[in-house]
């Protein structure tokens, strides 16, 4: 059920992760930019992440991966309720210009700069 739930924001990931790994000499540099793009973003632009208590909104994390072959960071929220709040298109809102597909909206308006952020910092090996 999750799966068919998320299928949007798991498309949207497919895409990106399909397009990053394709990028040669990448770095944890520009993907920590990346990241902070979105981040960003989530607080400036409709749909905005909701804010009752401030709780999800500050359960944004990054974390980067050791790998020996190749960067990796996660990002996201570790709220308990994050899946919930991102997905429910029927929860009354209390910040202005919040709404559900928060984190979905954000990675699809910013793929390019998300993309462009990361060729910015390519290591030439």
């Amino acid at each position: 059920m999750a799966e068919t739930y998320l299928k949007g924001l798991d498309d949207v990931m497919k895409n990106l992760n399909k397009e990053v790994q394709a990028i040669e000499g990448k770095t944890m540099k520009g993907l920590i930019k990346a990241a902070i793009i979105v981040r960003r973003d989530m607080d400036k632009t409709s749909p905005k992440i909701p804010v009752d208590t401030g709780n999800l909104r500050s359960s944004w994390f990054v974390t980067p991966v050791s790998s020996p072959t190749k960067p990796i960071l996660i990002a996201g929220f570790s709220a308990n309720y994050a899946l919930w709040v991102h997905e429910n298109m029927e929860a009354k809102r209390v910040r202005p210009g919040s709404g559900a597909k928060f984190y979905e909206a954000s990675l699809n308006r910013n793929h390019g700069a998300m993309i462009q952020a990361i060729k910015d910092e390519i290591k030439i090996v």
